[in-house]
């Protein structure tokens, strides 16, 4: 390779790829992960300056790029890293561990997010890490709604993505609910790596989405496809005052990102269309049952 003419190439195969990037193993040692489009690339860029810094702020393994090359061509731009062991702990598996192991894993990602939180955010800011910008993403998600959803869904159902909506777009300009940290901004299954022998998480992995905003967005694929069991056990270990209200914010996430995922299968002929309508149309009927369930089930009448 251009990049480091010295190496032997003994082996390279595909790791896994998003909408961003595809990622190779090479060597049975090194991830390279190549962008896919501009964004993809600046993105890289964001990672390959924050990331080595952050290495020493996080008690668990994280991705620490060394070898990086940024291209005219986005698709020849890369970052690499050594490959982090273990492989992704999806909640199926989650579900088959004893209780103290569940406990502990879902403590390890607690902890985890609060190192991530306390990160200085000015060190983000210096790696061009941006600021997620709610109000003005909702103010399109509604906007994307008018246009693609309320022309086949029924009044009931236009009135509740207005009112969700809405209702986030009245609370955004308080900005003394939360204070800004660094986030992850992709904590699903598919990025906490686990080992089976010794039923431990081993990293986190994949920061494409990293971003500077509100602390409840780490906890919405937690809490999505997770689920409540992990989300209940992490919250003690989580430092934060006021719980209840991050876990409304959490829960007023959801409702916005069940739109959102409609919007787009609807825009793309996705076969997920209807599961989104199933799950947009539960919401609306359950949204204070459901709500209710998980101030309960972490812990809060």
């Amino acid at each position: 390779m251009r990049c480091c003419p010295e190496w032997t190439i003994d082996s390279i195969y595909y790791l896994a790829e998003g909408d961003f990037c595809s990622a190779y193993v090479v060597n049975d040692e090194w991830v390279f992960r190549f962008a896919k489009h501009d964004k993809a690339r600046a993105s890289l860029k964001r990672e390959y300056c924050l990331l080595p810094k952050l290495a020493n702020q996080i008690t668990l393994p994280i991705p620490s790029p060394q070898i990086a090359s940024f291209e005219d061509n986005p698709k020849l731009s890369f970052i690499a890293y050594p490959l982090l062991h273990g492989h992704a702990l999806s909640q199926e598996q989650y579900f088959t561990l004893e209780e103290a192991s569940r406990t502990h894993c879902a403590k390890q990602v607690a902890h985890f997010l609060n190192q991530m939180h306390s990160v200085n955010v000015r060190l983000a800011e210096d790696c061009h890490v941006l600021t997620n910008e709610y109000a003005n993403r909702c103010s399109d998600l509604l906007k994307r709604a008018r246009e693609n959803l309320f022309p086949i869904l029924d009044k009931p159902e236009c009135l509740f993505i207005e009112r969700v909506i809405g209702s986030y777009l009245e609370s955004s300009g308080n900005t003394s609910d939360f204070r800004s940290t660094l986030l992850h901004g992709d904590l699903s299954p598919d990025h906490v790596l686990f080992d089976e022998k010794t039923k431990r998480v081993t990293a986190i992995i994949d920061f494409g989405d990293i971003m500077i905003g509100d602390p409840a967005w780490d906890f919405l694929w937690i809490y999505e496809d997770y689920g409540l069991d992990f989300l209940s056990r992490m919250l003690p270990a989580y430092r934060e005052s006021d719980q209840p209200a991050l876990l409304q914010r959490v829960f007023q996430f959801s409702l916005l990102q069940t739109i959102d995922w409609a919007i787009i299968c609807q825009v793309k002929g996705d076969n997920a269309f209807m599961e989104a309508m199933t799950q947009l149309r539960t919401m609306r009927v359950q949204e204070e049952a459901q709500f209710t369930e998980l101030l309960l089930t972490c812990g809060f009448a």
